[in-house]
């Protein structure tokens, strides 16, 4: 019995994931082709005054995640997204997003779906050029969240590139990035 119990308790330690696998880099193969990044930011307020939507008390970081095949999940500093809006060839400034607008704490409001032309910010205040195209923004708003329509990243090997550092996670299953600036 003594021994029964000794090989199962050894079985499940050589089973389990060690410390050091936990967080460690993305290793060849784990990498097949694009990801497409679905970016989101939260905002205290926002205005908007016909063209320009102005999101106040944005939160420092933007998060970021891609379902499957690849699951990832990160964030960027609110400026590193800044930079990247138009850091390659096949940035946001060349290829506009759409993006859907989500008024938090208001359950009559509909999302407002805008395409971003551009985007300029300093400390916690973010503008964007945008075109509406579907519904209506209010001149002003609370709270708000903003959902950006995915931007193609592709991971170089060992799963860092130009803009992103990323290791995979046994525990999550996933890749979990951060801004590489």
């Amino acid at each position: 019995m003594r021994f029964l119990l000794v090989a199962a308790a050894a079985l499940v330690l050589m089973s389990a994931p060690s410390a050091s696998a936990q967080n460690s880099p993305l290793r060849k193969g784990e990498e097949k082709g694009p990801i497409e990044l679905v970016f989101t930011q939260q905002a205290s307020s926002m205005k908007f005054d016909g063209k320009t939507l102005t999101l106040e008390g944005v939160a420092p970081s933007t998060s970021f995640y891609a379902d499957r095949p690849q699951q990832t999940t990160g964030y960027l500093t609110t400026a590193q997204f800044v930079k990247l809006w138009t850091a390659s060839q096949d940035s946001f400034k060349n290829d506009p997003p759409n993006a859907a607008l989500s008024f938090v704490g208001d359950k009559d409001a509909e999302p407002v779906v805008v395409e971003l032309m551009n985007v300029s910010g300093s400390g916690d205040t973010l503008s964007y050029s945008v075109n509406v195209l579907e519904g209506k923004l209010p001149d002003s708003a609370g709270a708000v969240n903003l959902v950006i329509d995915p931007w193609v990243w592709q991971p170089a090997s060992w799963g860092n590139g130009p803009f992103l550092n990323c290791t995979y996670s046994w525990y999550w299953r996933t890749r979990i990035c951060r801004g590489a600036w």
